[in-house]
């Protein structure tokens, strides 16, 4: 895996050793949000679609330049170790939340 991933893989693994991911699950919606922080912000993983907030998947995911952005690999890591801060929230905090997360844009 490491072959594959190069040094995002090792980013990654950092990450994920330094509880940079967090999972909040919102109630009682069931709503689930995952965020990893990177260097100095936060970006909201979608798992499901293998879809980042931050500029590296935009500007080399999807342009096919690399697979997966570290934030990505990160998320999937941590939860295939259980290795994660799971927060659990009312769905009123949901805009709260969501409105902290960095967009396509700013620069990592």
């Amino acid at each position: 895996m490491t072959n594959v991933f190069q040094k995002r893989f090792q980013q990654a693994l950092g990450l994920v050793e330094a509880g940079k991911v967090r999972k909040y699950h919102f109630s009682p919606s069931g709503r689930t949000i995952w965020v990893v922080a990177g260097r100095g912000r936060d970006y909201q993983v979608l798992p499901d679609s293998l879809f980042c907030t931050c500029d590296d998947y935009y500007f080399r995911v999807m342009e096919h330049k690399k697979q997966l952005c570290y934030h990505i690999i990160a998320q999937q890591l941590s939860e295939a170790m259980s290795k994660h801060d799971a927060i659990g929230m009312t769905d009123s905090r949901y805009p709260e939340i969501t409105s902290k997360l960095t967009m396509i844009g700013s620069r990592e």
